[in-house]
């Protein structure tokens, strides 16, 4: 550590003047001080769909004696014209006569002397015939159909570059891939070939950070508008990441094809002519003379004060030294590059993380694709959606489950415990693919004190997230729960998404400002409303279509979106698997069914059990109530033990509960959204009672399908009122049953959705 410091130290003094120099260069470059003449600019032949295929050799006959055959094999296997140019760079091992004798058909180029890597390319380059031209090392062994996946890019104008995948013989470990990617850190520059990830198979092309200059197709007119490999690192090493690198910031785009295979057979040529201590010597160098001439300051400012304590890695202090030598045309070369038209850092992101490209890609095409009938959507959900757990899952499930039918689902989805995922097995006959992130650390999205949605913004699901956007290419994305459409900033401008809005979440809030305590939790129950409002709105301005469940829902949001852009789409329920039950109904039995990780369910039991409850105790002593659903909180599980109340937690089967049921009670005071459990009783067959709150949005008629009770009284009066009427009773069980089958079967409201994804669809592709 003292040595390192020390050397740090004494480098300083050069360091600043190196900072110095590439400040006063770009200072220059900006005020214009520098030529506009376009380095080796110079007119390309037109593009007629052929290319021409240049391999470098020098003493490689035994290579070119297997590279050169499956290389005519991959022309021929086009059954088109592709021309093969050999530029020899001054070999005198045979091979120019070697391929005069047995493969004819090959251009030749001689040169008179090894001019290195660069030089050799340059003049391939130079001498080709068509506008794509495949650059191949001698040592390259390409398969019989690696060259169409090869030039299929070039049909977008935007590319530059397009490499082949890289795979070394079974003996040897793949030190290649052709999925380039650069970092820097802590002053160095690593550059490394990744493992291909199964994005790479589904998209076919993908950006990279270079395009190796042994295995790739440029576009001619660019690379001799770029001057092709600079000279500057002759003999070899970093050419190729160079000139991809000046193309990056150009605006043109350098891709892997991972369908384009290549096989790279030795790594010979350099191996004989050079000591690995040389070689080593030779990348550090041109690591450094490459950031010189290219990077940004903010990139390269930390890097000069920093590189010093990586002496040694690749470099020794004099070494280190000596590669000053070329800084004056270093220098030179930086002043004559154009403005960049993107950041070190967002390119290296963007090659990592290519969703950028993907967006991109997504603006062009969609300008002029016609959305298919069959679409592939991507359901984003905030909770497991399956049956028996709460509400909005069930909902969720009900619609992807018919829906699916008319179009191809694919779900990614938290998960809130182990146990849950078990119950993924209902969702697989109807989901292409399945993404399941347990829900856990989550990031802050704000300083502010109150966040309605952060406790969703997982680290976790962002990159899930990510990854399933960079694998797969969707026509649709629906967001179940507003808390979800934080990571729509991930997907495509262009392609179109719905939210649904399971209940509109300011206005819930606002619904337990009344109830609140104090003047203190009163005013902190207002601002956590203006906070939601805040949150939740900007999420919905992003959106195509919002989805509301009741029109009540609906008028919440209409002062601050479009009309047209809000759709109502009731919450259902399955009439053929609630029936009424045939079993033994229990006498005096009150049942609620809620997920009590929803509040306004804690707070409904709450305000039944100590204000009501009493009151039928003195009316009927032998009432009994049943609390099921999951998730009971500690206060929930602690009525378990009055002797008037059973706690069951969650039920796999919650019929068994409606048959035993003699009155069904949904006592909430807050929230707002549908209440699904209301639906499910008159499906059972069973008289509801409940708030006000608990009927909005639904067809209920107090005396007709139901009771209305708007305090503990009311309860107290009408609970009774049923357990000694038999006849009323089954009159209100029969009208609340009629009532969900003519009204709230799942079958229409989802071909309703599935109609609201076409139109969706359509309506983006149109371009409004």
């Amino acid at each position: 550590m003292i040595v390192n410091f020390l050397l740090w130290l004494g480098l300083l003094p050069v360091q600043l003047g190196l900072g110095l120099l590439l400040i006063l260069t770009e200072l220059a470059r900006h005020l214009g001080l520098r030529s506009v003449r376009r380095p080796g600019q110079t007119d390309s032949p037109p593009d007629s769909g052929d290319c021409s295929i240049v391999v470098l050799n020098h003493n490689g006959k035994a290579l070119l004696q297997e590279s050169l055959p499956a290389l005519e094999r991959a022309v021929a296997y086009t059954e088109k014209p592709h021309e093969v140019i050999l530029v020899d760079n001054g070999s005198s091992d045979g091979s120019v006569s070697w391929v005069r004798n047995h493969l004819p058909r090959i251009r030749i180029l001689e040169l008179d002397s090894n001019l290195g890597f660069g030089e050799g390319n340059n003049h391939g380059v130079s001498l080709a015939r068509h506008e794509i031209v495949v650059l191949l090392n001698n040592d390259m062994v390409v398969e019989e159909d690696f060259l169409q996946p090869l030039l299929d890019p070039f049909s977008d104008e935007q590319v530059f570059a397009v490499s082949s995948q890289i795979h070394f013989p079974p003996e040897k470990r793949r030190e290649e891939t052709g999925n380039t990617q650069a970092r820097m850190h802590r002053g160095f520059l690593h550059l490394s070939h990744e493992p291909l990830r199964k994005s790479h198979r589904t998209r076919k092309t993908l950006p990279v950070f270079w395009a190796g200059g042994g295995s790739s197709a440029f576009r001619r007119s660019r690379f001799l508008e770029l001057g092709g490999f600079s000279r500057i690192f002759s003999p070899a090493y970093l050419e190729d990441t160079d000139l991809s690198y000046r193309a990056w910031r150009r605006g043109w785009t350098v891709l892997l094809a991972a369908e384009s295979r290549v096989l790279h057979r030795h790594r010979s040529t350099s191996s004989r002519l050079y000591s690995p201590a040389f070689l080593t010597r030779l990348l550090g160098e041109r690591k450094l003379w490459y950031l010189w001439k290219n990077f940004q300051l903010r990139t390269l400012l930390p890097q000069i004060l920093l590189y010093p304590w990586h002496l040694g890695k690749e470099l020794s202090p004099g070494e280190y030294l000596r590669a000053f030598r070329r800084l004056p045309e270093i220098l030179r070369l930086r002043w004559r590059e154009p403005r960049r038209r993107q950041s070190d850092r967002a390119l290296m992101d963007a090659c990592r993380r290519p969703l950028t490209y993907l967006h991109r890609r997504v603006e062009r095409s969609a300008r002029s694709d016609s959305p298919p009938d069959f679409l592939k959507v991507l359901v984003v959900s905030a909770y497991l959606p399956v049956l028996g757990r709460h509400g909005g899952a069930g909902r969720v499930f009900q619609f992807l489950s018919r829906v699916s039918a008319r179009h191809q689902i694919h779900l990614i989805s938290f998960v809130e415990s182990d146990d849950e995922s078990e119950g993924v097995d209902q969702l697989r006959p109807y989901c292409t693919r399945l993404e399941l992130v347990p829900r856990r650390d989550f990031d802050p999205v704000s300083p502010y004190p109150y966040e309605p949605f952060e406790e969703f913004n997982c680290p976790d699901f962002r990159r899930r997230f990510e990854m399933v956007l960079e694998e797969e290419e969707f026509d649709l994305v629906h967001y179940e729960w507003p808390q979800m459409a934080q990571y729509d900033d991930l997907v495509p401008v262009r392609v179109p998404r719905i939210l649904t809005e399971m209940e509109v979440n300011y206005a819930a809030h606002y619904s337990r400002v009344r109830l609140a305590a104090n003047f203190f939790s009163r005013v902190k129950r207002h601002y956590d409303t203006l906070q939601t409002l805040f949150r939740e709105v900007g999420l919905c301005r992003r959106m195509d279509q919002v989805v509301c469940v009741t029109s009540v829902d609906r008028t919440y949001l209409e002062g601050f979106l479009p009309g047209a852009r809000l759709k109502i789409l009731p919450t259902g329920v399955d009439t053929s698997y609630f029936i009424p039950g045939n079993g033994k109904v229990e006498p005096n039995s009150v049942l609620y069914v809620g997920a009590f990780r929803h509040e306004p369910n804690v707070d409904a039991m709450l305000f039944f059990v100590n204000q009501v409850l009493p009151l039928l105790l003195e009316e009927i002593r032998e009432t009994h109530l049943y609390i099921a659903g999951s998730s009971p909180t500690p206060e929930i599980l602690a009525m378990d033990d009055h002797p008037a109340i059973t706690v069951t937690g969650f039920v796999p089967d919650l019929r068994e509960y409606y048959a035993r049921a003699q009155v069904v009670v949904v006592p909430v005071r807050t929230g707002v959204g549908i209440r699904g459990k209301v639906l499910e009783a008159w499906a059972c067959g069973k008289p509801v009672v409940g708030t006000p709150l608990a009927f909005q949005g639904i067809r209920a008629v107090h005396g007709r399908n139901a009771l209305v009770a708007d305090n503990p009284k009311e309860f107290a009066l009408w609970i009774p009122a049923l357990m000694r009427n038999p006849a009323f009773t089954a009159h209100l069980a029969e009208s609340g049953r009629r009532t969900v089958t003519e009204h709230y079967d799942w079958e229409p409201m989802a071909e309703r959705l599935a109609d609201l994804y076409e139109e969706t669809a359509r309506f983006k592709k149109s371009g409004n």
